[in-house]
């Protein structure tokens, strides 16, 4: 499915459930509850370099769209915070056209420089359990969320294709210029753990449904710390948007406000 028709779903089941919410309000007295439930959805992002001074230039990423899907836990502590955590299975893909210079990798046990254009092409499968706290506003609908995350991967990969360019064994030395058999693999040194933090934005849609969007970024490198390929780190951005589903509702924790 491609993002725009995402984008229009997303936009019209907003609409359909804020309607659906102000015809709940009156007879909704249920608004502070220990919840569990599931949630689908996607991510689109990937890996970039930080800091964001040495993205290339140009660096066009397609975003590869995978559904990711879990559990999800809310105990709320107030009546308007509460602290949530989920535990999802998620594959993230993206490709990217790019220019590159003086990319160090290693080709046939030794290390080399790539200048040029590239494709580049990464995909991760990973189990993700964030922690976060979560604000709801007056009416109990909508609500923000902040916290960090966990995740451990099971899969990766990233690969980089040059297509036009040349190699060198010294930085901005010409000294191979046939790069059409050439592959830039650093699956090897891929690292299979990762934290960061999250922001994000929820909506009630229905009695039990809801809508939501995160941002969430990584502290530390994709790639093990011995390895010298980077000058810089590769850290996971992504956002996130997704549909849950409460299946378990105790009875109100607080009285109506």
């Amino acid at each position: 499915m491609q993002i725009k028709n995402i984008l229009v779903i997303t936009i019209l089941i907003f609409f359909i459930g804020t309607a659906q919410v102000k015809a709940q309000e009156e007879n909704n007295s249920e608004n502070y509850r220990l919840s569990m439930g599931v949630a689908v959805g996607t991510d689109i992002g990937g890996a970039v370099p930080f800091p964001f001074s040495h993205i290339p230039t140009p660096f066009n990423p397609y975003p590869q769209l995978k559904v990711g899907f879990g559990g999800i836990f809310t105990l709320p502590i107030t009546k308007r915070w509460a602290i949530g955590a989920d535990i999802t299975y998620k594959s993230v893909g993206m490709k990217a056209d790019a220019r590159v210079e003086n990319q160090k990798f290693n080709m046939d046990g030794t290390d080399v420089y790539f200048t040029g254009s590239a494709k580049m092409d990464m995909s991760f499968t990973f189990l993700e359990v964030p922690l976060y706290a979560k604000y709801s506003f007056k009416k109990g609908y909508d609500r923000i969320i902040a916290g960090f995350y966990y995740s451990y991967t099971f899969t990766s990969s990233f690969q980089t294709t040059p297509k036009k360019g040349f190699i060198g064994y010294e930085p901005n030395k010409v000294e191979i210029e046939d790069v059409s058999d050439v592959i830039m693999d650093f699956d090897e040194i891929l690292d299979n753990w990762d934290v960061g933090f999250l922001v994000g934005y929820e909506r009630g849609i229905f009695e039990r449904l809801n809508l939501g969007l995160r941002f969430s970024m990584g502290f530390k490198d994709i790639l093990i710390p011995s390895s010298n390929y980077f000058d810089y780190k590769m850290i996971p951005i992504r956002g996130s948007i997704s549909i849950n589903y409460n299946l378990i509702k105790t009875k109100p924790l607080f009285g109506k406000k």
